[in-house]
């Protein structure tokens, strides 16, 4: 179990798997900030309750790098993060299901 008193400015968030997400630049009584950089379009503001330990100057948090708020879009698509997919058309069939309706191909309907 961790402190939340212990978290402080210029120590290293990083996500469930290790990852270095960059340098904690405030700390205020809701959580703290990550900078802005290579991962966060801009200062990515966590909760302590997003933190699962600290060691030493490093601060583990619960979830991976594409499921934090603020990440950049083309890091989620190379993370293979399908949660911000084009909405799909949903339709009723002839039984009254409803269910994904086909693809429009262009081809001509058949009778």
């Amino acid at each position: 179990m961790f402190n939340p008193a212990d978290i402080r400015k210029g120590m290293v968030a990083r996500d469930r798997d290790g990852e270095n997400l960059g340098l904690i630049t405030r700390v205020d009584a809701g959580g703290f900030f990550v900078e802005k950089g290579a991962f966060f379009v801009r200062e990515c503001r966590l909760a302590f309750s997003d933190v699962t330990d600290i060691d030493g100057e490093d601060v583990y948090l619960r979830e991976d790098l594409a499921r934090l708020p603020s990440v950049r879009p083309e890091v989620r698509e190379a993370r293979g993060d399908l949660s911000e997919r084009a909405p799909v058309a949903l339709g009723h069939d002839l039984t009254g299901a409803l269910g994904v309706l086909p693809a429009d191909d262009g081809a001509a309907p058949r009778h």
